[in-house]
């Protein structure tokens, strides 16, 4: 509200004790005189804000008069002020010019309450049904807080500024913190409880060359899968064989053969320790190795001379052997199951190879073998039984049956193996070694030195096994 301007009456005084002793030593004077007027900032100020009043007055004011309503003052042109409590004040500035004459302006400010701030706490994930509450970090600035109100998210309320609440189930729940202040402003927080109990569950994937048993070919590729439905998985750790635990990061290969034991657990957000689990990762790419051994009566030159035993002897250390498979020559292929006996005679080539419990597959190999059971066969052709030689040539038939020899004379012989082949022959005279040949024709000049009389030629064929044959005796009478 405008005043009417007055005139001065008399000086103006050094010191004024309060606006309405000043006002009476001042008369009025219409048109003549300062014209009072203010504003403030901030236009809506609260009791916890400065207040910056600004002197907007016209008409060469030289003295200035704040009264802020709440029985503060000051005699500053643009003086700020707080005011220490809400509510509605009415403010008065009164001016003089040079001439004592003065104007008086007021004006109503609002100064709003500072509303309290609500903190329930923050977001929590947590393991347990029972949850502790607590709002002492909520704060009025410019009073208290008279009042704290809870809501658990589960139709369940509580009050104070602690509280606890046992929930029913595992869940998330939506928090609810409402709080008034002694000026009946208010304020809100929401927080989220997450209440998980159960222990996360993890998967083990394996990826690689599955062969059988359980047998992995080549190397593995583990991922572990987490999950969690409540507070989510925080980490997954993994071990080998009783070694260090380790951080899951992403798949992993295993690449050592053997019986690998992989153990493995999560944790979720809450703190569930899921129990460990355990898988066997099986890894065998090494082939079995096949050893065979022959038994017979092995003769001369590598041949067998009797039927012949074969053994199979098989090693994989890993996953083990599962089956041989072998075939003789040309013949189809069988499953080894004991020794094989072989006793047809000549040269035998073995196929074989092996396959572990993991399908791995031995290379082909193969070896070869000779038996020769048969004696070669063997005859004398030269002298022939009951004729009569005279130097070298055969003469005739003798009477008496028994052969003759005059002169010198060349024995031969033939001697024949189909299999291993002739080594030697030796002619004998009446058991004593006369000669020894080893390449066809087979012969020996009968000795001019030995005594008139009957001698007996023999002769014995050996084969390149060892397999030997003696002729008949041809007995004959040496004449000289």
């Amino acid at each position: 509200m405008r005043s009417i301007k007055q005139k001065r009456f008399f000086g103006v005084m050094a010191v004024l004790a309060s606006l309405a002793v000043v006002s009476s030593a001042f008369s009025v004077v219409e048109g003549i005189g300062p014209h009072a007027d203010f504003y403030w900032e901030p236009a809506e100020p609260t009791d916890m804000q400065v207040v910056n009043f600004h002197d907007n007055s016209s008409g060469g004011a030289i003295v200035w008069v704040w009264d802020f309503g709440d029985g503060n003052s000051s005699c500053d042109r643009n003086p700020s002020h707080m005011y220490a409590d809400n509510g509605v004040y009415t403010v008065r500035l009164t001016v003089w010019d040079s001439s004592d004459v003065m104007d008086t302006v007021t004006k109503t400010i609002n100064v709003s309450n500072v509303p309290p701030v609500a903190d329930a706490g923050g977001d929590r994930i947590l393991r347990n049904m029972t949850v502790n509450f607590n709002a002492s970090s909520s704060y009025d600035a410019d009073g208290h807080i008279a009042s704290y109100s809870w809501a658990f998210g589960d139709g369940a309320t509580a009050s104070g500024v602690t509280t606890k609440h046992k929930y029913g189930s595992d869940g998330t729940y939506n928090v609810t913190l409402n709080i008034t202040d002694n000026d009946g402003a208010y304020d809100t927080d929401a927080v989220q409880i997450t209440v998980d109990t159960a222990d996360p569950l993890t998967n083990a994937t394996f990826e690689g060359n599955e062969g059988t048993g359980g047998w992995y070919m080549g190397n593995v590729t583990v991922a572990l899968n987490a999950s969690d439905n409540l507070s989510g998985v925080n980490s997954t750790h993994y071990r080998m064989n009783n070694g260090s635990w380790n951080v899951y990061n992403g798949s992993f290969i295993v690449s050592t053969e053997g019986a690998n034991v992989m153990e493995y657990y999560s944790v979720d957000n809450a703190g569930n320790i899921e129990a460990t689990r355990s898988a066997d990762i099986k890894i065998d790419i090494t082939p079995p190795e096949t050893n065979y051994s022959l038994n017979g009566t092995l003769g001369k030159n590598g041949w067998y001379v009797s039927d012949v035993n074969i053994t199979f002897n098989t090693s994989d250390s890993l996953s083990g052997t599962n089956y041989t498979k072998y075939k003789i020559d040309d013949g189809d292929w069988e499953t080894y199951g004991g020794g094989i006996e072989i006793g047809s005679s000549g040269s035998h080539k073995i196929y074989f190879y092996s396959v572990d419990n993991a399908g791995n597959v031995e290379a082909e190999a193969n070896f070869t073998f000779k038996i020769d059971k048969d004696a070669p066969s063997a005859s004398i052709t030269v002298p022939r039984d009951g004729y009569i030689y005279i130097f070298g040539r055969e003469i005739m038939p003798t009477i008496l049956g028994k052969t003759k020899v005059i002169g010198k004379l060349t024995a031969t012989a033939t001697a024949t193996d189909t299999l291993s082949g002739i080594q030697s022959v030796y002619f004998k005279i009446d058991g004593d070694l006369l000669w020894m040949d080893f390449n066809a024709p087979y012969g020996v000049e009968l000795p001019r030195a030995h005594p008139r009389g009957v001698h007996t030629l023999t002769v014995t064929a050996y084969d390149n096994a060892g397999n030997s044959a003696t002729t008949s005796g041809i007995e004959y009478i040496k004449i000289f």
